[in-house]
């Protein structure tokens, strides 16, 4: 888009900042860099902030003592916007596989990014060697609505996994006791661990540790993150 470019001078990668959905033009976000506009459009640039996402998943994985994601091949379950997805790629990932029910709700500069596999439109449940054809060395859960014990065991054998592949899954109390409201007493909040952390393990993975996220959730709902390593044999 060359009219940013003269409109903007100070940018210093146009076509970043409009595959990032960081450009709006008379009003509208613009992801193409190829986009025609107008010599006399509105351009505004609107610098994204971090996805709340991106910033939950570095601060449950310093709670869970770290994980190298050089030369790793991560499957995101649950990827809405994609801040695990973006969080997972900073850290060195080499593909990630992005998957969300939901359409349209990606970043536009992962759908552009080679490292990026988008898989919307894809339920759980859908997951299969012919979608994700690569070994997964980590899988990150963080899905609304449907329990860990719902999603776990589906993924757990549609998926090739890695020897000793991780995972870190994000149990919301809520949904793992389908309460009608969000859970704070402390007996409730244990039963919604005790649920996910079995549901993990009776898929055939052997629980590492578990920790309360230091971020909260939605109306600021306590979750936690579960650190699991597949059984190898």
């Amino acid at each position: 888009m060359a009219v940013l470019a003269k409109q903007r001078p100070d940018i210093d990668d146009p076509e970043a900042a409009i595959a990032a959905g960081e450009v709006q033009v008379d009003g509208a976000v613009v992801t193409n860099p190829k986009s025609q506009v107008r010599e006399d459009a509105r351009i505004v640039v609107k610098p994204l902030k971090g996805l709340k996402g991106e910033a939950k998943l570095a601060a449950g994985l310093d709670a869970l003592g770290g994980y190298e994601f050089s030369l790793k091949v991560a499957l995101d379950v649950g990827a809405s916007t994609g801040g695990f997805t973006t969080e997972m790629l900073r850290r060195g990932a080499v593909k990630v596989f992005a998957v969300d029910a939901g359409h349209g709700q990606l970043m536009g500069s992962l759908r552009q990014d080679e490292r990026v596999v988008n898989l919307e439109n894809t339920n759980a449940a859908d997951l299969s060697v012919e979608l994700i054809p690569d070994p997964i060395d980590v899988v990150t859960i963080d899905v609304s609505y449907s329990p860990l014990r719902a999603i776990v065991p589906g993924v757990t054998v549609a998926v090739a996994f890695a020897p000793a592949a991780t995972m870190f899954a994000l149990v919301k109390p809520m949904f793992e006791l389908h309460a009608a409201v969000l859970p704070t007493r402390a007996d409730d909040l244990a039963e919604a661990v005790r649920t996910a952390e079995s549901a993990v393990i009776a898929a055939g993975w052997t629980l590492e540790n578990t920790v309360e996220s230091p971020l909260r959730g939605n109306a600021g709902a306590v979750e936690y993150f579960i650190r699991a390593t597949l059984h190898s044999g």
